[in-house]
């Protein structure tokens, strides 16, 4: 769902009679993302009459970026006048306006300078037309969802810190040294995974732990993505604990790091499905794997080399964090054993549940409330 979309779903908090009312909807062609940018025709209906607007979206905005959408409101609306005009007078221009989640007051101080009017989602209105002027300061409450995906990319990083441990109570600080992903951006999914109901805390002081473990891990499988970047499939003609052995201290060896997954990262009595594809995470030279497990480019495919995505290449709640010891090397946590087996093909998906079940079996029972 688009900002534009959410911004008008629900009805704003706003004080009795005060309203706007969107008209109609322009797409303009636009350099960048999405090749497009929507702006709407909206009546800001006051006590005093109404104001006409042309309003753009941007969640976040800061008051560097008011001054350059001034510019282009003022543009577009000029061009909107001049061919409704039909050779005849212009008519009155329209008050330039900007839709945003959450305005600072620095923003609110931007846009008054600017002369840009300002509306966000906790209802806070700014609007000076010359004939009418209104300062409404929001007191709704929002959160604001952060921008990059929480079940893959960089947040996957906090989903596995947590289900490494979910009795634990983290504090924001923990998690963001843990994961490197920067207060901030920790502070946001910690707080939204809260809001969903998977983690919990005693007051808004205190730290989060984990409320919910299975909810958790089912959403990162329903919302998720696979971790692996790239995959390559190769033989492997043999994959005894002896052969991984060998490959791991092959590629430790020369520096390389790895770790064991899929059927490579099965404890012998966590083995449910057949016919199993064998797994290594690393971001080694193709070659270098390739001699170290002696892998074929030929049929059947029985062994995957997996390149994690950019923001799980990492120990810092990537793939290499927390890994199992297992006979032959290290391999991954089994929260991710469970995701890689989930997005493989095959049997991998009954794998998949099986170990979810031991996973949340396996987990102690909570105490009444977090510390």
């Amino acid at each position: 769902m688009s900002f534009q979309e959410s911004f008008w779903k629900d009805p704003l908090p706003l004080p009795r009679g005060v309203e706007l009312l969107r008209q109609d909807s322009l797409v303009v062609p636009q350099r960048g993302p999405g090749g497009q940018a929507i702006y709407d025709l909206v009546q800001v209906r006051l006590p005093q009459g109404g104001v006409p607007v042309l309003m753009a979206y941007r969640a976040p905005l800061f008051p560097v970026d008011v001054p350059r959408l001034r510019e282009r409101l003022r543009g577009l609306d000029e061009e909107l006048r001049r061919r409704g005009s039909a050779g005849r007078g212009l008519p009155p221009p329209r008050v330039p306006m900007i839709a945003t989640d959450v305005a600072s007051s620095g923003l609110i101080e931007a846009c008054e300078r600017e002369d840009v009017a300002l509306v966000d989602l906790r209802g806070t209105l700014v609007l000076n037309s010359g004939s009418a002027f209104i300062r409404i300061q929001g007191r709704g409450r929002f959160q604001r969802t952060p921008r990059a995906p929480v079940f893959h990319g960089k947040g996957s990083r906090l989903i596995r810190v947590l289900l490494s441990e979910p009795g634990r109570t983290w504090s924001i600080r923990q998690m963001e040294e843990l994961t490197q992903t920067g207060y901030g951006y920790a502070q946001g999914v910690m707080t939204l995974l809260e809001r969903d109901g998977y983690l919990e805390r005693a007051s808004r002081k205190s730290g989060f732990r984990v409320r919910d473990s299975a909810g958790l891990i089912r959403a990162w499988l329903d919302r998720g993505k696979r971790t692996a970047a790239v995959v390559d499939a190769f033989n492997a003609p043999s994959t005894t604990a002896d052969s991984l052995q060998r490959g791991h201290s092959a590629l430790t060896s020369l520096g390389i790091r790895s770790v064991f997954t899929l059927a490579s990262g099965l404890r012998p009595e966590e083995r449910f499905a057949s016919g199993l594809p064998h797994g290594v995470y690393s971001s080694g030279p193709v070659d270098s794997l390739i001699q170290a497990f002696g892998l074929r480019r030929m049929t059947p495919h029985n062994f995957w080399v997996m390149r994690p995505d950019v923001a799980a290449d990492t120990q810092a709640g990537g793939v290499y964090f927390m890994p199992r010891g297992l006979p032959h090397g290290p391999g991954v946590a089994l929260p991710q054993l469970i995701v890689d087996f989930h997005f493989s093909a095959g049997r991998g998906k009954e794998q998949a549940e099986v170990l979810q079940e031991r996973y949340l079996k396996a987990l102690p029972l909570l105490p009444e409330s977090p510390a």
